[in-house]
């Protein structure tokens, strides 16, 4: 009987134990791998619909006149206050695909400057418009992440 026990093959409890803990501590990185792998991914994913819908405004800004812009983009009619700047905040698009974002539209007159080389912001309606648009994602107040972008309309 002695000699039938010492001959049955098989693994011990401390062989065990210790191939749970070297697998523990391989997988237990790993895991965190995923989850840093997937929020970075959202975040990219996030970061590149912001851009899309900036970029979708913009286009739409750039395809009207340049008094259809002035006057009723994005949507109703915005009062240029003394500084040349208009601003539409919080918007929202009818898309479901960008339904966690908002967006604000800042329009400002602009005038050519000296030479004709840069921009500097003018009080009057000087035949162009800067616009900025600006999309914000996350948190209640959708301003946690921000994307920006900006271009020059001519009348």
């Amino acid at each position: 009987m002695i000699k039938r026990l010492r001959d049955e093959a098989g693994y011990s409890l401390v062989e065990v134990m210790v191939s749970i803990l070297l697998l523990s501590i391989a997988i237990i990185p790993m895991v965190a791998m995923f989850d840093v792998g997937l929020n970075t991914a959202t975040r990219a994913s996030n970061y590149d619909k912001a851009r899309s819908l900036a970029k979708k405004q913009m286009e739409i800004a750039q395809s009207l006149p340049y008094a259809s812009v002035k006057s009723s983009f994005p949507n109703a009619p915005c009062t240029f206050n003394g500084s040349g700047h208009c601003e539409a905040t919080n918007l929202t698009d009818p898309d479901t695909e960008f339904s966690s974002f908002r967006y604000t539209i800042q329009k400002q007159y602009v005038d050519l400057n000296g030479a004709g080389t840069a921009f500097v912001n003018s009080t009057t309606d000087e035949e162009y418009m800067q616009i900025t648009v600006v999309v914000g994602w996350g948190g209640a107040s959708f301003n946690d992440t921000t994307y920006t972008t900006s271009s020059v309309k001519a009348k």
